[in-house]
């Protein structure tokens, strides 16, 4: 007993004698990483400092190893993220970030602001980059524009001369009639003195001044037929020519359509071209809140037309204040698609197409450099949303007869259908069929569209997401969206 008692001391101090000396050999070994960071640090190589220190911190144990090392580490990690903002190098900045989520203690202000300052540059590098993307791709389509709009002046000049020369050639043909007429009127009356005289001379042979009549008549019959001929070749002529001047018109009226076109910028079907999507959808959602009693007749879609582009000039202002490419024309876009496809009529679905293009005018009268704030305060989110009451002044240009709809597009499109939206707390139909479609359009674009903090959605899971919302967006609305995209 005596003997088991001795052999149980024995272990035991067996194990505290490792332990002690693990625990000095681990000592030992921080003390020889550290030591040989503070060497590489000494003669400027940073990253072998670095990578020793991180070794240290690996192996350090007790408190005043931790505390040598942790002291180091922050001056090493100071250095290290100051040459990463110099040269900007991803992969070493996303392992700086993963060591600082390792060993929290080593961030302090200092290193937190050089992290936030790498940050706001890179945001900022994006940001001009993509607005230098913006700048040069809106180069080309004007260059692009221009170069057609050059070519179609020239063809016009071109037909404008073919006109003038066919004319000329009308104007030498009317002469030449003319001439061959008067030619012709001097060789009868000629012919007729020469007769008359040999008529006199003969006059004492009835036969002969019978045969000398009936020569005339011949004669004069076959010239009338001449004539004849020669008018209807020169009315037929003339004809002809009308026809190539009507032809030459529709070409000109046929370049101006495509003209007009291309000042809307390719957007939807505005002129028809596509019966399809005229008639698609038999949806009863009735145009409840849509404009009383308006007659869209051909003058007004021509207005509505003209109406588009000044829109859409608008529009390409609003996305460039706010930094969200193609989003008016995305937007306007899918809104006519939705009132097609819920039946509304072609009119009213060109008119929800223009509000729906300067929905967001109201960011034309707040501040850029809130526009453009990667973060905002509570007062600032409540700033922003104070855009749907400065849209006003932008709409002066809209005919009063269409002004209801675009004054509910700009102000009524953050309402939603449980009352929990902004300005107003409106609730279910109390909210403008504009203002619904908007609402459903622009977060789907939104959800579809890649952002900064995060990637695009399918169209599928956008539709879905929008659908599990049903206290926010009207689910007639969405299920319409479903259909189309």
């Amino acid at each position: 007993m005596l003997f088991a008692k001795f052999k149980k001391i024995i272990v035991t101090l067996s194990l505290v004698l490792f332990t002690v000396n693990a625990f000095a050999v681990t000592t030992d070994l921080a003390a020889r990483f550290l030591e040989k960071a503070n060497e590489a640090y000494e003669n400027d190589q940073i990253e072998d400092a670095y990578k020793y220190v991180n070794q240290a911190l690996a192996v350090a144990k007790d408190e005043e190893s931790q505390a040598n090392v942790l002291y180091f580490a922050q001056t090493v990690y100071t250095i290290k993220i100051q040459n990463i903002q110099k040269n900007y190098d991803e992969m070493a900045l996303i392992d700086v970030q993963m060591n600082l989520e390792k060993y929290p203690n080593i961030e302090n202000t200092k290193i937190k602001k050089l992290l936030k300052q790498i940050e706001t540059e890179q945001s900022n590098k994006e940001k001009a980059a993509e607005k230098a993307e913006t700048a040069a791709q809106r180069k080309i389509e004007q260059e692009r524009f221009e170069a057609q709009q050059e070519s179609m002046d020239a063809q016009a000049r071109a037909m404008k001369e073919q006109a003038a020369a066919m004319k000329e050639q009308a104007n030498a043909t009317i002469q030449s009639q003319a001439e061959f007429k008067n030619a012709l009127e001097s060789g009868l009356k000629d012919m007729g003195n020469a007769f008359t005289a040999s008529a006199e001379e003969t006059k004492k042979s009835t036969r002969v001044i019978a045969f000398a009549v009936i020569g005339i008549a011949l004669l004069i019959l076959i010239i009338i037929l001449v004539i004849v001929a020669i008018c209807k070749r020169g009315f037929k002529q003339q004809e002809l020519q009308q026809a190539q001047y009507v032809e030459a018109f529709k070409l000109l009226a046929a370049n101006q359509s495509q003209t007009n076109r291309l000042m809307l910028g390719g957007v939807t079907d505005l002129y028809g071209a596509n019966p399809q999507l005229r008639l698609a959808g038999t949806s009863t959602w009735a145009p409840a809140q849509a404009l009383p009693d308006v007659t869209f007749s051909e003058e007004d879609e021509d207005e509505l037309k003209q109406l588009a582009v000044k829109c859409e000039e608008i529009g390409q202002q609003i996305d460039y204040s706010t930094g969200r490419k193609n989003n008016s024309k995305n937007v306007s876009e899918l809104v006519y698609k939705l009132s097609i496809q819920l039946g509304l009529p072609q009119g009213m679905s060109m008119l929800n197409f223009c509000a729906a293009m300067i929905y967001d005018a109201g960011f034309l009268g707040i501040d850029p450099d809130l526009l453009s704030s990667t973060s905002l305060t509570a007062e600032e989110k409540e700033a922003m949303k104070e855009h749907v009451n400065l849209a006003e002044k932008h709409l002066d240009f809209v005919p009063k007869k269409y002004w209801s709809v675009f004054e509910d597009a700009a102000m009524k499109h953050h309402e939603n259908i449980d009352g929990s939206g902004y300005p107003n707390g409106l609730k279910g139909d109390e909210i403008p069929q504009i203002a619904r479609l908007i609402r459903v359009a622009e977060s789907y674009v939104s959800l579809s569209s890649r952002r900064s903090y995060r990637d695009a959605m399918d169209k599928e899971s956008a539709v879905s997401a929008l659908r599990e919302q049903s206290n926010l967006y009207d689910i007639d609305v969405v299920e319409a969206l479903d259909k189309i995209v």
